[in-house]
């Protein structure tokens, strides 16, 4: 199966969505849309139409632009079963359940926790994850609905994705992420590094996304909240316990 492009596009502030389109193709698949105007600008680049929609979650900067899509290019929409609050899915999918658009597979992975019903979008034959609000680069989503455990257990479910995964997420908060980061674990030499490219690439005004599940198994804390350093740092053997205060700390940093 040949690898499909992958276009990252701004939306709103500081989001981002992304396209997925075969080459050659004049289908694609938008994700998380919440920008019309830019939605369709990022269609228009790439002369085709969006047959597809696939939600991660349900914060209006997610899906706002979903219904006017929808409308305008008969899309499929494609979201969480039990997540009331998105728009109706075409294609209502549960934890771990595979599908295929254009010839390309996806998995559902559920990640309660920035929301209850949040979900990711795994390509096996790729190894490309669409992590939504759940993973960023060098952090993680704020806890809005979920709890500590929960949480943590589904950056595990993360964590156990091949190690070249490349990781497309819903926001560019990498720089703010790696300030945190610093402070609780300055002697980390990766993260050092990550945080020159990152400050590079903000400079040059670029992305710092896609991200490789690699580099955020070293330099990301957490995904890090089992290592002795974060138990010693926050008290605790224990790492949900230990999620639940820096996640804590990051909310008050």
């Amino acid at each position: 199966m040949q690898k499909p492009n992958v276009y990252l596009f701004p939306q709103l502030d500081d989001n981002y969505g992304y396209l997925i389109k075969n080459p050659h193709e004049t289908k694609g698949v938008l994700v998380d849309p919440s920008d019309l105007s830019m939605c369709l600008k990022i269609l228009e680049l790439n002369d085709c139409v969006a047959s597809h929609i696939l939600i991660t979650h349900h914060h209006d900067d997610h899906i706002a632009a979903v219904g006017e899509i929808k409308s305008k290019f008969n899309s499929l929409v494609i979201g969480y079963r039990n997540d009331s609050k998105i728009p109706k899915p075409d294609k209502e999918v549960l934890d771990y359940e595979t599908f295929e658009i254009l010839g390309n597979e996806y998995k559902v992975i559920h990640t309660p926790g920035h929301t209850l019903q949040h979900i990711n979008f795994f390509m096996p034959q790729h190894n490309i994850l669409f992590s939504g609000d759940t993973l960023f680069s060098i952090g993680c989503g704020r806890m809005f609905e979920g709890t500590p455990e929960v949480f943590w257990d589904s950056l595990c479910k993360i964590k156990q994705l091949p190690k070249d995964t490349k990781i497309y997420c819903g926001h560019e908060y990498t720089l703010a992420n790696v300030n945190f980061a610093l402070s609780i674990d300055p002697n980390n030499k990766e993260l050092q590094q990550y945080s020159k490219w990152a400050s590079h690439q903000e400079n040059e005004l670029r992305p710092t996304i896609p991200t490789m599940l690699s580099d955020q198994l070293l330099c990301n804390p957490f995904l890090r909240c089992d290592e002795d350093q974060f138990m010693k740092l926050y008290e605790s053997q224990n790492e949900i316990e230990v999620f639940a205060k820096m996640r804590s700390a990051k909310d008050n940093f």
